[in-house]
C-alpha cells in the first residue's frame, strides 16, 4: 500500500510543483529547509486555498491557480512540530497551533508568534487539543482550558478554566452556534452563552452529557455534532441522539456543505473511510481510502474535497472521484541518517537505526535532489528497492552510488538506474542479530586505488572487507573490532573505522595490497594514554581533516589524531589530543560531556560538529568557535544534529536533524589549485544591499584584493579555502561610493593570478 502512496505523492508533486530555486548565486548565510510533506495531520480552507498543517511544517494550495507554497522556520515560522490548524475568514487568519503550545498567527505571508502559552510556567501538559476559528477570534481548546485569541490584536483576550472537584479538565474541542458555546471536556459536554459576560466562571456552563467521552464538535448549519472515537451524535437541546456508530474508530468530524465528514481508521488493515452523512436527509455515502489514515477533511466553495492524510500529505478528490495528493516536492521521509553532496548534487539515506543498534525499518528509501528536481529510489518507485530498507551510509563515486543498508548489505545503483545488491552469504557474514541473508552495513569508503572499503555491524568473523577494481573481495577480522561502523581512509590509505557499542577506534592499513594480509597492519584505539587517549569508547563519527589528522567524536567530545604513522610495530602510540577550546570567557575540553554525532570539514579546514546541542563551526585548529547554532537562534528544526555533509563546490552545509534537513550557504569552499571559472556574487551588487559579497573559483586560500578604479586598496583578506568573502565596507567600517571595482587574487606565490571587476550601485 506504501508504494503505491508514495507513487501518487510524486505525480501530484509534479502536477503542482512548488518551485523553489537554489541557485548557485544565493547569499553567504542563507538558509534552506529540505522538510517532508507527506504527512498532513490537519487541513483548513477559506473556500479557494487550503491551508495544510504537517508534522514538520505547513504549507497553501490556491486550488485556482494551483500555486504551492510551502512555509518552514527558514520562512519564519517559529517552531515545527504543528498539531493543529485553522482559518478565520474576518481577519484573513491562519492560526497555526503546536504541540509544544507555540501559536503562529499567519496572515499577508507573514509569521507573528504568541508564545505566552508555551513558555508559560505550568505543572503538566500544555497540549493544543483543537483550534476552532470564529468572527476574528480563535478558540485553543488545550489542557488548561479554552484559550481565547483576538485575531485582530493578535493577543489572547481570555480564558475559560473548567474546573471539576478542584482539577483543571482539559478541554478537547470548541464550538460556536448561535448564542451558545459548546465545550467538550474531560469530564463531559458543556454548553453556555457565548455572550455572557461570566464565561470565565465555570458555575454558568450547563453540563449535557457526561457520560460518552467526546473528542470533537463541528456544525452543519444550525446542527451541532460531536464525536467520540466510536461514534456520532447530533446535540439536541440539552440531549445527545446518536446519528452513526463507526465500525472502526473515529478520527475526526468537519463540517462541509449540508453534510458532516466522519474521517475513520483502522489500524488492523491500515485503512480508512470519510462518510458524508448529508444532514438533510441522513443518508450516508464513502469514500473509500486504501491505504490512508484521514484526520481531517476541508470542502472549498466549488465542492471539492481534500483530506489530510497522515500517510501521504493531503488527498484531494477530483470530479471522477479519483484521488491524488498535492504537496509541495521534497524528501518523502523527515530522516536523514547519511547525506551526500557535491556541486548541488543531493543524497539522503532515510534509513538508520536506533540508539540499541536495531534497524529503524524505515521503507523510505533514498532521496535524490539536483538541478531543482527530486528522485526517489524507494519502493514501488524504483522497483528494486520493493524489498529493501534501512538505508544508512551513502557514498557516490564516478557516477555511481553505493548505499549501505542496515539490515540487507550493500546496494550498488549505476548511472543507467540498474542496481547489483551484495548480501550475506555470498559478500558479507550474516549478521547474529538478524537473520536469512541479512547484513548490517555500517561504513564505506575508498582508496586512491579505487579499493572500495565497507564495514559491517554484528558480523560473527569478519568486519572489515574490501572490493578491488576487478571486483574482488576479501574479508578482515580484526582484533578488538566486534562491530564495525562509520569509516574513513586517509591520505595514506589506511582505514579508520569506528568500532560501535563501545569499542573505540580501529585502524587497518593493507601496505598497499588489498589481498595480500601477509603484510597488514591494524591498531586499536581506545582510553587511556598509550591506548588511544580517546576521550570515550562510545564513538559516533569520524572525519579526516585536510592535513590527514583523525578527527574522533564520541560520547564525551573529541578527540584528534595526529602523525599516527602506521605501518609500524602495534605497541606504537597513536594517542589522540583532547583539544581545549575557548568559548565566551571560558575554556575547557572540547564537546566534553557532549555527544557528539557527526563531524564535517570544510573547504577551509574548519570543522562543523554536530552534536545533541546544536551545531558548531570550529576553527582548523579547533582553538576557535566561529559560529554555533541552535533552534533558539536559527531555522534548525531541531538541536540533535544525525548528520553533517558539506558540499565543497557550491560551501553549502547540509545539516541533518531528527526533525528534518536544513543546508546553510557557508563562507568556505574547496579551493583547486588555479583560478577556475572565478564568480562574484551579487554582481552588481544593488543600492541597500547589506549582506556578504562572495568571490567564488579561486585557488586555494588565495590572497585577494579589492581596489578602485584607481588603485586605491579598499579591502584585503584571505580566501577560505576557493571562496573569499567582503562585508560590502572598506578598512574604516565605511560604504564605498557606488561605480567599477577591481578584484585582484593571487596564489602564495604570486603566480596563479586573477583580476575580475565589480559593480557597486547606488
Amino acid at each position: 500500500m506504501m508504494f503505491y502512496r508514495l507513487f501518487a505523492l510524486v505525480v501530484l508533486s509534479v502536477l503542482f510543483p512548488v518551485s523553489i530555486v537554489w541557485s548557485q548565486g544565493k547569499p553567504i548565510g542563507a538558509w534552506r529547509s529540505f522538510l517532508s510533506y507527506s504527512s498532513a495531520i490537519s487541513v483548513a480552507a477559506n473556500g479557494t486555498t487550503l491551508y495544510t498543517a504537517t508534522e514538520k511544517a505547513f504549507y497553501t494550495f490556491n486550488a485556482l491557480d494551483g500555486q504551492i507554497d510551502a512555509y518552514s522556520k527558514v520562512e519564519g515560522m517559529s517552531d515545527i512540530g504543528m498539531q493543529r490548524i485553522a482559518y478565520d475568514m474576518l481577519s484573513g487568519t491562519a492560526i497555526l497551533a503546536y504541540s509544544n503550545g507555540n501559536i503562529d498567527l499567519f496572515k499577508d505571508n507573514t509569521f507573528y508568534n504568541l508564545p505566552e502559552l508555551k513558555i508559560r510556567t505550568v505543572a503538566g501538559a500544555k497540549n493544543i487539543n483543537d483550534v476552532y476559528a470564529h468572527n476574528g477570534y480563535a478558540y485553543l481548546s488545550t489542557s488548561l482550558g479554552i484559550i481565547v485569541l483576538d485575531l485582530q490584536k493578535q493577543n489572547i483576550k481570555e480564558s475559560y478554566e473548567f474546573n471539576v472537584n478542584s482539577q483543571i479538565m482539559s478541554v478537547r474541542s470548541t464550538y460556536i452556534s448561535g448564542d451558545s458555546i459548546y465545550a467538550a471536556t474531560e469530564a463531559g459536554l458543556y454548553r453556555a452563552n457565548v455572550n455572557s459576560p461570566e464565561l470565565q466562571n465555570f458555575q454558568i456552563w450547563d453540563l449535557i452529557d457526561s457520560t460518552k467521552d467526546f473528542r470533537v464538535i463541528t456544525g452543519v448549519g444550525d446542527a451541532v455534532f460531536v464525536s467520540n472515537s466510536k461514534s456520532v451524535y447530533r446535540v439536541a437541546n440539552s440531549d445527545t441522539q446518536r446519528i452513526y456508530t463507526s465500525p472502526v474508530s473515529v478520527a475526526h468530524i468537519d463540517a462541509g456543505q449540508n453534510v458532516l465528514f466522519i474521517s475513520e481508521y483502522d489500524s488492523s488493515s491500515f485503512n480508512g473511510w470519510v462518510r458524508i452523512y448529508d444532514v438533510t436527509n441522513g443518508s450516508i455515502d464513502s469514500i473509500v481510502l486504501k491505504g490512508n489514515h484521514p484526520l481531517q477533511v476541508a470542502q472549498l466553495v466549488d465542492g471539492s474535497l481534500y483530506i489530510a492524510d497522515q500517510f501521504g500529505g493531503l488527498l484531494r478528490q477530483y470530479n471522477d472521484k479519483t484521488l491524488g495528493y498535492v504537496a509541495p516536492t521534497g524528501p518523502l521521509n523527515s530522516n536523514s541518517y547519511d547525506i551526500y553532496a557535491n556541486n548541488s548534487d543531493l543524497w539522503i539515506a532515510h534509513g538508520g537505526f536506533n540508539e540499541k543498534f536495531e534497524p529503524s525499518n524505515n521503507h523510505a528509501g533514498i532521496a535524490n535532489y539536483n538541478g531543482d528536481k527530486w528522485k526517489y529510489y524507494t519502493g514501488g518507485i524504483y522497483r528494486p528497492f520493493d524489498t529493501l530498507s534501512d538505508f544508512s551510509v551513502l557514498l557516490r563515486d564516478k557516477g555511481v552510488l553505493y548505499a549501505g543498508s542496515f539490515k540487507y548489505g550493500l546496494a550498488q545503483i549505476n548511472e543507467d538506474g540498474s542496481m547489483k545488491l551484495y548480501h550475506a552469504p555470498d559478500v558479507f557474514d550474516r549478521s547474529i542479530a538478524l537473520s536469512n541473508w541479512n547484513a548490517q552495513v555500517a561504513g564505506l569508503g575508498k582508496d586512491s586505488r579505487g579499493n572500495l572499503w565497507v564495514s559491517t555491524m554484528f558480523s560473527p568473523n569478519n568486519q572489515l572487507y574490501v572490493r578491488t577494481p576487478d571486483e574482488q573481495w576479501a574479508k578482515f577480522k580484526i582484533a578488538n573490532a566486534e562491530y564495525g561502523g562509520p569509516l574513513v581512509v586517509d591520505d595514506y590509505d589506511r582505514v579508520w573505522f569506528v568500532g560501535y557499542f563501545g569499542s573505540g577506534v580501529n585502524v587497518y592499513d593493507a601496505s598497499g595490497t588489498a589481498l595480500d594480509k601477509s603484510d597488514d597492519v591494524a591498531y586499536h584505539l581506545g582510553t587511556g594514554k598509550g591506548f588511544g587517549n580517546l576521550p570515550s569508547n562510545d564513538v559516533n563519527c569520524i572525519a579526516v581533516d585536510k592535513n590527514n589528522n583523525i578527527w574522533i567524536g564520541t560520547a564525551n567530545g573529541i578527540g584528534i589524531v595526529s602523525n599516527c604513522t602506521l605501518p609500524a610495530t602495534t605497541n606504537q602510540l597513536c594517542d589522540a589530543e583532547i583539544p581545549v577550546v575557548q568559548y565566551d570567557q571560558y575554556a575547557g575540553y572540547l564537546f566534553a560531556d557532549n555527544n557528539v554525532r557527526s563531524i564535517a570539514v570544510d573547504g577551509a579546514n574548519r570543522k562543523w560538529v554536530g552534536t545533541d546541542d546544536g551545531i558548531w563551526l570550529l576553527s582548523p585548529d579547533a582553538g576557535k568557535i566561529v559560529y554555533r547554532f541552535t533552534t533558539d537562534n536559527s531555522p534548525l528544526p531541531s538541536n540533535r544534529i544525525q548528520k553533517i555533509a558539506v558540499d565543497a563546490v557550491t560551501g553549502d552545509v547540509y545539516i541533518g536533524t531528527d526533525q528534518g534537513l536544513v543546508s546553510y550557504r557557508s563562507t568556505a569552499t574547496e579551493g583547486g589549485t588555479t583560478n577556475s571559472e572565478v564568480t562574484s556574487y551579487p554582481n552588481p551588487v544593488p543600492s541597500g544591499y547589506t549582506g556578504t559579497v562572495a568571490i567564488r573559483g579561486l585557488v586555494a586560500n588565495a590572497d585577494v584584493r579589492i581596489t578602485d578604479i584607481n588603485g586605491q586598496l579598499v579591502y584585503r583578506t584571505k580566501a577560505l579555502g576557493g571562496q573569499a568573502v567582503w562585508n560590502g565596507l572598506d578598512y574604516k567600517g565605511n560604504k564605498p561610493q557606488s561605480g567599477v571595482y577591481l578584484i585582484f587574487a593571487s596564489d602564495s606565490n604570486g603566480e596563479e593570478t586573477y583580476t575580475g571587476k565589480l559593480v557597486l550601485l547606488k
